[in-house]
């Protein structure tokens, strides 16, 4: 069940207007450690990227994800240009989604017009 409390668990910004994803939350701080995660990655549940903020560098990590949620960020950011590309839901700026959200938490996405919102699945 999906939890659709008076107020998301977070808010930011978004560059694709009316995506939305479901998966699990990987939160990858550093760009090494995301590189690391990739290699043990495998199969299994769809997989949110939860991390401080992302740039063109991040473009072969962040692809492997459904979707993508930042501290940093808006949508006219570098990381905005990268998942606007790759056509992806994402949350930009939420300020505190890497000390928020843990691995493996269940999370909803969802992008309505420049605004997104991160709920948690229950």
């Amino acid at each position: 069940m999906i939890d659709f409390l008076e107020s998301p668990l977070l808010t930011g910004e978004c560059p694709n207007m009316h995506k939305a994803a479901i998966g699990e939350a990987a939160v990858l701080l550093e760009f090494a450690q995301a590189s690391a995660y990739l290699t043990t990655m495998g199969k299994g549940p769809p997989r949110i990227l939860v991390t401080r903020e992302i740039d063109w560098s991040w473009a072969r990590i962040a692809e492997r994800f459904v979707g993508v949620i930042t501290d940093r960020g808006t949508r006219i950011s570098r990381g905005s240009e990268v998942l606007m590309i790759m056509d992806k839901p994402v949350v930009l700026g939420t300020k505190t989604a890497t000390e928020v959200l843990r691995a493996g938490d269940k999370l909803h996405i969802v992008c309505i017009g420049n605004e997104a919102f991160v709920h948690w699945i229950r």
